[in-house]
């Protein structure tokens, strides 16, 4: 990542992707991000800045999403919600048959940045907890169905990519899968497990996802690119 100052965008925070293939700009709380394709040449910032300066003047700010009191979550494995309660002096939580239950104590401001942030890292750990019991199970199961051999699921934090794939089979998935419908998490393991064969998304790979679909699955990822989560904006601050 890159850092630039500009007199009247404020600070520029530009970082390389080697999936973009083109600016994205967007407006955090303190400065503006932009995405750029890998390669992009840093000399070219000021002048790519004078062309999105417009633009770039009408973005507002992200605004970080809170969770209330009466904010009910809905996962892939389970339900969160908040109580409240006398019984507890610090933020604890449980899960148990699906529903998870953060207790917060009676004085406990959620309107604070920090009581933001530990709640949602309870909820987080709960999600990384069912991802590991949940998703290298269904990655396994596939592999044994479709005959294709994995080295190892690991589980991660990624907001950037749903899942990858190493030359060694070795697969990852990010936690936040966990915060879709069953329909695209199973899609997003066997696009993986296609990889495990096609290490590209050449045509030969394309149609051997749709063999393991069962149905086109172009038609899928576009519709997953659609989908839209306020669950994963909250917990990520981001769609």
């Amino acid at each position: 990542m890159y850092e630039y100052n500009d007199k009247e965008l404020g600070k520029i925070v530009v970082k390389p992707h080697t999936r973009a293939k083109r600016i994205i700009a967007r407006r955090k709380e303190e400065h503006i991000l932009l995405t750029v394709p890998f390669g992009f040449k840093l000399k070219t910032l000021p002048s790519v800045l004078d062309e999105m300066r417009p633009r770039l003047m009408k973005i507002n700010p992200v605004k970080n999403q809170l969770i209330a009191e009466e904010t009910v979550i809905e996962t892939f494995s389970f339900t969160a919600r908040l109580s409240r309660t006398h019984l507890v002096e610090n933020v604890k939580m449980r899960l148990k048959n699906g529903d998870l239950t953060v207790f917060i104590p009676q004085n406990f401001d959620l309107e604070n940045t920090d009581s933001q942030y530990i709640v949602k890292e309870m909820i987080r750990q709960a999600l990384r907890h069912e991802a590991k019991r949940i998703l290298p199970k269904k990655t396994l199961e596939f592999a044994q169905k479709l005959n294709l051999h994995v080295t190892d699921v690991k589980i991660n934090k990624s907001i950037s990519r749903w899942g990858s794939c190493s030359r060694k089979k070795s697969i990852n998935l990010s936690l936040y899968l966990m915060l879709l419908p069953e329909k695209y998490i199973d899609y997003v393991v066997l696009h993986e497990l296609a990889h495990t064969i096609e290490l590209n998304h050449s045509e030969k790979f394309w149609k051997l996802l749709d063999s393991f679909c069962g149905e086109n699955a172009k038609t899928i990822s576009q519709s997953l690119r659609r989908h839209k989560s306020t669950t994963y904006e909250l917990l990520t601050g981001r769609l």
